[in-house]
């Protein structure tokens, strides 16, 4: 008995709520928006690796492409109404905001060289921010936030009445 509540008075719930299908929507668009900078980016002079359209390497696949995919398809998931499916979407989102932001720092480990942009220095900004941490960050914000909304929930059922204080009577002797 914690805080005059009785062992009995609390139950756990674990139950979907339609509060994170714009998470799972935003998350989607956002993955979406990674794939699209690398298909078509080069079109619009927003090309990263290269300028050259439908051209992918092997940078590309690993570094855009791939985390672009897995997290289109953990936003969807996040959106089902099954509480299981949308707790792997939020994880699957996870890792795929995760790795656009840490993925181009390790990807030096196994390979023989890094990720270089081309353009002006603000160009390559714009483009390191627009393909990989602008997208990368609000990928991992977003599918906390989901997942915090389908973690589990302690709702308290207060079963205790007050019975109304008891008045006392005085009656007085005749006199």
């Amino acid at each position: 008995m914690a805080f005059g509540r009785n062992k009995g008075s609390s139950t756990t719930t674990r139950a979907w709520t339609p509060k994170a299908v714009p998470f799972g929507l935003l998350i989607a668009l956002l993955g979406g928006w990674v794939i699209a900078a690398a298909l078509v980016g080069p079109l619009f002079n927003f090309g990263f690796f290269n300028d050259k359209t439908w051209v992918f390497s092997r940078e590309q696949w690993v570094l855009q492409l791939i985390p672009g995919i897995v997290a289109v398809i953990g936003g969807l998931l996040l959106m089902t109404p099954s509480s299981g499916s949308g707790s792997l979407g939020a994880l699957l989102a996870f890792l795929a905001g995760g790795w656009l932001i840490l993925g181009p720092v390790v990807y030096p480990l196994w390979t023989s060289g890094t990720p270089h942009t081309f353009g002006s220095e603000g160009m390559q900004t714009l483009r390191w921010i627009g393909h990989f941490y602008g997208p990368g960050g609000l990928i991992l914000y977003f599918s906390g936030y989901g997942h915090g909304l389908l973690a589990r929930r302690t709702v308290v059922q207060d079963t205790v009445t007050q019975a109304p204080p008891a008045t006392s009577r005085t009656v007085a002797p005749d006199a």
